[in-house]
């Protein structure tokens, strides 16, 4: 598929995804289709075993749906599938998060198992659809709760507050504040680090832990228990084992 509201690009088993639609990336029909086949293409890719996603320029991450763009709010993928598919991917996928986060961007950002926000000015994240009259969407009712806790995210919604980076910091909606200038290279330091960790091992903490969330307790344990036996006959497990005898560094393959 040929991508023109997204850039996606590939180097040291790290993707990034860029929304492309500056100067606010705001989500329209293309953005929707483009990441929806990206997604999919890299959850099974041998190229990729991390993910960050972020946006073009300097003013925005993501600020939400484009209200242009509404006539086409039925067609092609529903957001609320495509960001329940970035948030059960079997690889670990970071939000680089460089301007206004608003909106479905706020909820792109909260699908996304670790989150990186600019210290700059422009980085304001917030979910104010209730300012218009309506509620979020795609998922941030039911995930900003499970975030940051029931009354901070009520607070959030039902006033439409936005939060600077210090702010969403302090309440856990971000996992660390990064010099404007340093952002996406701390990303992708955290990115490469985590692709020399052991693929199926990782990709068996991210499914079991989403299905624990999701679906409870038991249901949770039931997948740990089938990648446990999975794991222990793994290429990457001899390995993990033999570098720890041989005092080196294990050379993962996800096999």
């Amino acid at each position: 598929m040929e991508y023109s509201n997204i850039i996606v690009t590939t180097q040291n088993y790290v993707t990034t995804i860029t929304l492309n639609r500056p100067p606010t990336n705001s989500v329209n029909l293309g953005i929707r289709e483009e990441l929806d086949h990206a997604v999919k293409a890299l959850e099974e890719s041998k190229e990729t075993r991390a993910i960050i996603i972020t946006g073009a320029g300097e003013k925005g991450f993501c600020a939400g749906m484009d209200v242009s763009d509404i006539a086409n709010i039925a067609k092609g993928p529903n957001g609320n599938d495509i960001f329940n598919r970035i948030e059960r991917m079997p690889k670990p996928v970071i939000a680089a998060i460089n301007g206004y986060a608003l909106g479905g961007g706020c909820e792109l950002a909260l699908v996304c198992h670790f989150r990186l926000i600019s210290d700059a000015s422009r980085a304001i994240m917030g979910l104010p659809e209730v300012n218009l009259g309506i509620t979020p969407g795609w998922g941030g009712i039911q995930r900003l709760p499970r975030t940051v806790g029931k009354s901070k995210a009520l607070e959030m919604i039902l006033f439409s507050k936005r939060l600077a980076p210090q702010e969403a910091l302090e309440i856990g909606l971000v996992d660390r504040v990064v010099p404007a200038a340093d952002l996406m290279k701390e990303a992708m330091t955290l990115a490469v680090t985590l692709t020399k960790r052991p693929p199926l091992a990782v990709r068996a903490v991210l499914e079991g832990m989403s299905t624990g969330l999701e679906k409870g307790l038991e249901a949770g344990l039931a997948v740990d228990r089938e990648w446990a036996t999975k794991l222990g006959r793994s290429h990457d497990a001899v390995e993990g084992m033999t570098a720890f005898l041989e005092k080196r560094e294990p050379v993962f393959k996800g096999e």
